[in-house]
């Protein structure tokens, strides 16, 4: 059932990305990061459909907090039983996915974009989780050779992230001189 999940998730995430996303931007939606983060929550919540969240009592959340750290947004799965009686936050029994993101100018350091890399290494360090599927998704309003592989995981870390992070990268393209939206699994 897992996989089953993690499939309809990947899909929906993916259709968002190059479609729901991109035409936001295309169509100047969106302004920097918290409303490529509100968008991505809408367009994934509505891509899944209430019945599927309700049916693997999935829920989307935006800030989430774990081992001190934010995550910009998480698809978790909670216990229905004790969300009844509890306090919403302690009922999460797995997080399914979890999502970085940043949307940045041409003026902003590669560092920014870096950091966030380091975060989701230190979460797949630290979880220990074969279950969570972390995603990159980063707007970088720079202009680059979409000749080359855009990939923001150095090839250290290839192994660590294998299997566990897919990115999602939008660019400028300088040859078309377009933005470039791309899906680079791990």
């Amino acid at each position: 059932m897992v996989i089953k999940i993690h499939k309809k998730i990947y899909s929906a995430i993916e259709e968002v990305w190059l479609n729901d996303i991109s035409k936001d931007y295309k169509n100047n939606h969106l302004l920097k990061e918290d409303s490529l983060k509100n968008a991505f929550y809408y367009h994934v919540r509505n891509r899944l459909g209430e019945d599927f969240l309700e049916k693997y009592n999935l829920r989307i959340f935006t800030e989430y907090f774990v081992d001190g750290e934010r995550i910009d947004l998480v698809i978790v799965q909670i216990d229905p039983f004790r969300a009844k009686e509890s306090y919403l936050g302690d009922c999460i029994t797995e997080i399914i996915v979890a999502v970085e993101m940043k949307y940045k100018n041409s003026y902003t350091s590669d560092k920014v974009f870096l950091q966030d890399v380091d975060k989701v290494l230190s979460f797949i360090r630290n979880w220990k989780s074969n279950t969570t599927t972390f995603y990159l998704a980063f707007i970088h309003e720079k202009y680059m050779n979409s000749q080359e592989k855009m990939s923001w995981i150095h090839d250290k870390h290839i192994e660590i992230v294998k299997g566990k992070v897919t990115e999602l990268n939008a660019y400028w393209d300088e040859v078309s001189d377009e933005t470039r939206w791309i899906i680079y699994d791990h």
